[in-house]
């Protein structure tokens, strides 16, 4: 699926999730609010949660479903659908925003960077502490300035002009990795209103899958090109994320460079930050 039909599907998703989770919390408020005008005592709100989750679940309160006390250290993983990251990509040149005459080619219009967790295994040590390790897939796209093709089969990397006749209208390159990041994650004591402050951070590694790159002109209409590209094999850096219950924002580095087996493009690499959900 495209990536332009696939975030609006997924922001319908949240919608629907946030609601359908709304309304439920809203009716167990209520049922808590009848039984506390009987003993005097009022529930504590929930929050909702944006994620979808199959198998043993982290819970967050300090009582089960059975109203027991939950013990720690306590496991907890399976398939998953969370922290959806949506922001941009930028590219460091040897420490500099600005691009070098040996990396023109990747000048860029506009930058993206987009991913989401589906798998996870981690322990919760405290209900203020836990660490666990996700899968996922990250895509990051750059739609090119200039008319340029990246050669497949070629290393190290090598690019030639596009038919300057062609009236290009689009020009993106798009690298696609499966993420594995290692996360350690902080959270606040629940506030007045159920909800916690959060804060994780970690490595986030990954292994490429593919490279591609979309022309769209006039004379030749769409093109597909697929190949590596000299990508990084396997990229590792740093991350962050901050957020209060559901949402937050996060920033990530890679600390190895955007090719490999491509001397002249030493020292380029990838920022990425913006938004996350589910988090």
């Amino acid at each position: 699926m495209k990536i332009k039909f696939l975030l609006p599907a997924i922001v319908f998703l949240f919608v629907g999730l946030q609601a359908a989770n709304s309304q439920e919390n809203k009716t167990k408020e209520e049922n808590k609010e009848g039984t506390a005008g009987q003993d005097g005592k009022a529930g504590k709100k929930k929050s909702a949660e944006i994620s979808i989750n199959f198998g043993k679940d982290d819970k967050s309160d300090t009582l089960d479903n059975e109203n027991k006390k939950i013990r720690y250290p306590r496991s907890f993983g399976g398939i998953t659908f969370t922290r959806v990251d949506w922001g941009f990509s930028r590219l460091s040149d040897d420490g500099s925003f600005t691009l070098s005459d040996d990396n023109q080619f990747m000048s860029y219009k506009k930058s993206s960077n987009f991913g989401f967790d589906v798998a996870q295994y981690g322990i919760r040590f405290t209900d203020r502490f836990k660490m666990y390790l996700s899968a996922g897939f990250e895509w990051n796209y750059w739609r090119l300035k200039n008319d340029v093709l990246l050669l497949q089969d070629q290393t190290p990397i090598q690019t030639e002009d596009l038919d300057p006749d062609g009236k290009f209208k689009k020009n993106v390159f798009t690298s696609t990795y499966l993420r594995l990041p290692l996360t350690f994650e902080l959270r606040s004591h629940q506030l007045n209103n159920g909800k916690r402050v959060k804060l994780a951070f970690g490595a986030m590694t990954g292994v490429l899958l593919k490279g591609t790159q979309r022309l769209k002109s006039d004379k030749y209409g769409k093109q597909k090109f697929k190949d590596t590209y000299n990508l990084q094999t396997f990229q590792y850096g740093p991350f962050v994320r901050l957020g209060y219950d559901n949402f937050g924002i996060f920033a990530k580095y890679y600390m190895n460079d955007l090719f490999e087996k491509s001397p002249e493009q030493e020292n380029l690499r990838n920022l990425a930050f913006g938004l996350t959900l589910g988090f």
